[in-house]
């Protein structure tokens, strides 16, 4: 027991190794067989180092090995960004800025507020527009999670009923991709800071710059937020729904994607941490959900389980 204590105090060496070798683009370089020397003459690395890290990726079973050559396996293939399944932002995206945030976790329990925003000087969602690279990284990450996690939205909500779907807050616009996919005729909307909206590659879709905390603009019947609430406390939370309830007409839909916490048998206490580090929220029960939307105008109509953590919300105008 007391072995196995040791080892976990060390875990995270692991997933900065397999993180260090994403920003070192090594995965896209190793999907034909290299040996340490051709690698880092390629990528002028020192080579010592290098080995360490490619044989700590064998250790860890993200690397195979035969002789002195290394090559990615089933598992780092998700890894490049090639890979039409690539989580390569979504692994980039825990080892940065969170990270930091985390080792000052202490400042966010003593007090309950940021300890991103007590490091950087400003909310996160502030910080990243500062920085397009960061922001673009940011989005893509999330892109890569959402592809994967509502792939079978589609499947579960029949979008043909509205004639025009916007997804609020949606970044790169993995759901409207998705929608698009099985349901051509439906007209999709993506809505998010103008930012972000300039570097969105999808073309079958109408792409609209702005805030959801000024407003939103009356282009559709059903408004998505996935993933949106939880990023933000009650006061502004509250604030992007009454402008969604303003966006939508008589009888319009909304969809509310969330992890709800009384609907899934996984503790959220750890993500929840890490929404209080980022951006002083946390993650939320289905009931506190349906009490903001309905203290902003909505009516709650059903809700169906998207997969294993999160729930669809249905309210009406």
């Amino acid at each position: 027991m007391k072995d196995n204590l040791k080892l976990f105090f060390t875990e995270h060496w692991k997933y900065m190794a397999v993180s260090t070798a994403c920003k070192l683009n090594l995965f896209e370089n190793l999907q034909k067989a290299k040996t340490t020397k051709q690698l880092a003459k390629e990528l002028s690395l020192n080579e010592e180092k290098l080995n360490l890290l490619l044989n700590a990726l064998h250790q860890v079973d993200f690397l195979s090995k035969e002789e002195d050559c290394f090559k990615t396996n089933s598992l780092s293939e998700f890894l490049t960004e090639s890979n039409p399944e690539s989580l390569k932002f979504a692994c980039l995206n825990w080892s940065s800025e969170h990270l930091t945030a985390w080792q000052n976790l202490d400042f966010s329990i003593k007090t309950g507020k940021s300890s991103f925003e007590e490091i950087y000087g400003k909310p996160f969602f502030d910080y990243l527009n500062d920085f397009p690279e960061k922001l673009h990284a940011y989005q893509k990450a999330m892109y890569e999670y959402a592809k994967d996690d509502y792939k079978i939205l589609p499947d579960l909500i029949d979008f043909s009923k509205h004639k025009s779907v916007m997804d609020v807050g949606g970044g790169y616009g993995a759901i409207l991709e998705n929608i698009k996919t099985k349901k051509p005729n439906v007209e999709c909307v993506l809505f998010d800071l103008p930012k972000v909206i300039d570097r969105v590659p999808i073309s079958n879709i109408k792409k609209l710059g702005g805030s959801f905390f000024e407003k939103i603009p009356n282009q559709s019947e059903a408004i998505v937020l996935s993933r949106v609430l939880h990023d933000w406390n009650n006061e502004k939370a509250k604030l992007i729904l009454k402008n969604c309830f303003e966006a939508l007409p008589n009888n319009g839909t909304l969809y509310v994607i969330e992890n709800c916490s009384d609907k899934i048998k996984i503790d959220l206490s750890l993500l929840s941490l890490n929404m209080s580090a980022m951006c002083e929220s946390y993650e939320r029960a289905s009931t506190q959900y349906i009490l903001l939307c309905e203290n902003t105008g909505f009516q709650f109509h059903s809700e169906t389980k998207l997969n294993e953590l999160q729930t669809i919300l249905i309210f009406k105008k």
